[in-house]
């Protein structure tokens, strides 16, 4: 006796889903609509609800009619997972006892029934921090399984920080973006997927550079997205504001200085090690008991400044806040500050020269400046405890 073929078992709200599916693909076919449109409408709701899909390719046999044979054809020419393929054939040969006939081949070079091809990846970019971080989520359609997605931190010093693979429905997807990663202060982006692979790539490609080895789940990654390019080399910012627009503008550079007042530009500040020695010989000088004039004490602070200035800020530092302004300009611009985002692009673009040693880049003067008295502060406030402490008599 021949083993009967295993069922699968859909219990009451799946199956309330699977009729209503099955009935409005009855419906458009009544009414003369396109296989091709059935199967994009079917796919639609496959993706929100993979774990449906053979549930209703089984449901299928209720309509037997060559046009449900075609939807099932479609379907399988765009499968990859055994069973659903195994189920589809299945259903196929349900229909053909059932009578129903249809063409094996189509008449013409190309099938009659195209699956869409694989939509473009999405992507969001995070906004960048003090430390040079940054959150990047590329997402992908899987057929008939809801989206592959990457979530990465990356570091414009470090490389890949953090890497993960997941899977989520569109619905869970949009969801999880707007309420785990973006925020008012530092928000996320819709940006295309093909430049945020650009990023991740760069990325990793600073990972090996720095002898790490690639996060696990890497390169299934690489694979999943190895069709996709990014050509252009320039940052993406230049596509919505070009160079002249704010190339030589004095106004919009003298007023970079007042970003620092903004988020997340007002949360930047170059790490303490770095300006501890510049830090220290300011509160030299200005304890100093050698008298000075006004200008005298005024010359010998900038003199300091501007040695932290040549020193801390080499070719390559000052093309690395290049790049992390023209990303932060890109940002801005998406998140409607249009007018920000064109003074931050034009303090990355005058970094492309040496600073003037009489008017350096207003951003990165001020920059240094804060970052070096948030240190001093800290050290005066860190001292005034320890006095404070040190005058309790203990019994």
């Amino acid at each position: 006796m021949a083993k009967k073929p295993k069922e699968h078992k859909v219990d009451s709200i799946w199956g309330e889903k699977v009729d209503q599916i099955v009935h409005e693909i009855e419906t458009a076919q009544s009414q003369n609509v396109t296989v091709e449109e059935i199967l994009k409408n079917t796919y639609e709701y496959l993706k929100q609800e993979p774990c449906l899909t053979i549930h209703v390719i089984e449901a299928l046999v209720r309509i037997p009619n060559p046009e449900t044979a075609q939807i099932l054809i479609g379907m399988m020419a765009e499968a990859e997972e055994r069973l659903v393929i195994k189920s589809i054939k299945r259903t196929l040969y349900k229909l053909r006892q059932k009578g129903v006939r249809w063409e094996e081949k189509p008449s013409k070079d190309e099938p009659v029934l195209r699956p869409p091809k694989p939509e473009g990846p999405m992507g969001y970019l995070g906004t960048i921090d003090s430390t040079g971080s940054r959150i990047i989520v590329v997402a992908r359609t899987q057929p008939l399984r809801g989206l592959l997605v990457v979530l990465s931190i990356v570091n414009d010093l470090e490389g890949i920080q953090r890497f993960s693979l997941k899977e989520f429905s569109k619905k869970g997807f949009k969801e999880f973006v707007k309420s785990s990663l973006s925020s008012i202060d530092f928000p996320i982006v819709d940006t295309p997927g093909a430049y945020c692979i650009h990023i991740l790539k760069e990325a990793a490609s600073l990972t090996q550079g720095l002898s790490k080895p690639l996060p696990r789940g890497y390169h299934d990654a690489e694979r999943e997205f190895k069709d996709i390019a990014w050509d252009d080399p320039t940052p993406i910012i230049y596509q919505y504001i070009k160079k002249d627009e704010v190339k030589d503008r004095p106004h919009l550079l003298k007023e970079s200085v007042n970003l620092h007042k903004t988020m997340p530009f007002s949360t930047w500040h170059i790490g303490g090690p770095e300006v501890e020695k510049y830090a220290s010989r300011i509160t030299e000088a200005q304890q100093s008991k050698i008298v000075l004039s006004a200008d005298q004490k005024e010359a010998h602070l900038n003199a300091i400044y501007r040695d932290a200035l040549q020193e801390l800020f080499p070719e390559e530092k000052r093309f690395l806040w290049k790049r992390r302004l023209e990303e932060m300009a890109y940002i801005l611009l998406k998140t409607g500050k249009e007018e920000e985002a064109k003074t931050t692009l034009s303090a990355a673009i005058d970094l492309n020269n040496p600073f003037s040693p009489i008017d350096p880049n207003p951003f990165i003067w001020n920059l240094l400046l804060k970052s070096i008295y948030i240190l001093i502060e800290g050290d005066y406030e860190e001292k005034e405890k320890e006095e404070k402490t040190s005058l309790i008599v203990t019994p």
